[in-house]
């Protein structure tokens, strides 16, 4: 059945995973604190992985419910909120450049001590970004690594990066309409993902989403998927008016050591589904290695 996008936003104001995850608060090396959503997997269906995921720009938590209720099963599950989203709190000077990004991640996973031979990084939109700069430049190097729709380029309306440079913060709110518009008609295939972005973006805390957008609009980040190294998927939606195919596929083609896949839409690659062809990929490589 398909929601209304009334139906759907009321659908994305509570995430089932957050009332059986542990929440956490973890200072990192500038002295902000990120939260961070911990579960551990029944010890008698412990697969012994660790998931982290890393979630796109701005991401809500219900919008992965899904994905996480069903890794929760066998994974111990790391949900890794980025400091530019309304829950972290960062002190007065702080950076979002991706260097601070995925350093950020870097020492969630050392404090968290998760073995990173049996680690699976999972990805989404900004946050590849993210997870890249840090693979690339080897801050981290976990079994495996998922990148649900890439991206190398912060994507934004067209315009507005010129005028988030010239007109102070109140004028960004009053341009929020801009942004809907954009969401509905653009960049989203139904009406549920819609309203997913939708919470997200009035959710968002205006400075930190502006600092995020200075440091990266213009920034090409495409050469840092190419010194990754760990064994990664490329998952496309090529149905996702959001993520288009032909980025996913020009990452994919400069890796090194990628498979492309495809889920056809974002609401599969937020499903079940996600955590059932990780699964398949491990007993696959359970196999080879026999």
């Amino acid at each position: 059945m398909t929601l209304t996008e009334e139906e759907a936003y009321k659908k994305f104001l509570k995430a089932e995973y957050e009332e059986y995850a542990e929440e956490r608060y973890i200072t990192v090396s500038d002295g902000s604190q990120i939260r961070v959503l911990l579960s551990k997997a029944p010890r008698e269906e412990h697969n012994e992985f660790t998931l982290v995921l890393v979630a796109g720009w701005n991401t809500v938590v219900p919008g992965w419910d899904e994905v996480l209720l069903e890794a929760m099963k066998d994974f111990d599950v790391v949900y890794i909120e980025t400091r530019e989203k309304g829950s972290s709190i960062v002190v007065k000077k702080a950076k979002f450049d991706v260097d601070r990004f995925s350093s950020d991640i870097k020492e969630i996973i050392e404090e968290l001590q998760i073995d990173q031979k049996k680690m699976v990084l999972l990805c989404s939109s900004f946050g590849t970004i993210n997870s890249a700069h840090g693979l690339g430049s080897k801050k981290f190097d976990p079994f495996l690594a998922y990148f649900v729709g890439p991206v190398h380029k912060f994507e934004m309306p067209k315009g507005s990066r010129i005028y988030m440079y010239l007109v102070p913060n109140c004028f960004l709110i009053v341009t929020k309409p801009l942004w809907l518009w954009w969401i509905r008609k653009k960049k989203s295939e139904d009406p549920e993902q819609a309203a997913k972005y939708i919470r997200a973006l009035e959710e968002a805390e205006i400075k930190k989403w502006r600092a995020t957008g200075y440091a990266n609009a213009w920034i090409d980040f495409i050469d840092m998927y190419e010194k990754i190294e760990t064994r990664s998927y490329i998952v496309g939606m090529e149905k996702d008016k959001m993520h288009e195919r032909e980025i996913s596929m020009r990452i994919h083609k400069r890796m090194k050591n990628s498979t492309y896949i495809d889920l056809e839409t974002n609401k599969k690659t937020h499903s079940a589904e996600m955590i059932k062809v990780i699964r398949q990929h491990l007993s696959e490589i359970k196999k080879e290695e026999i």
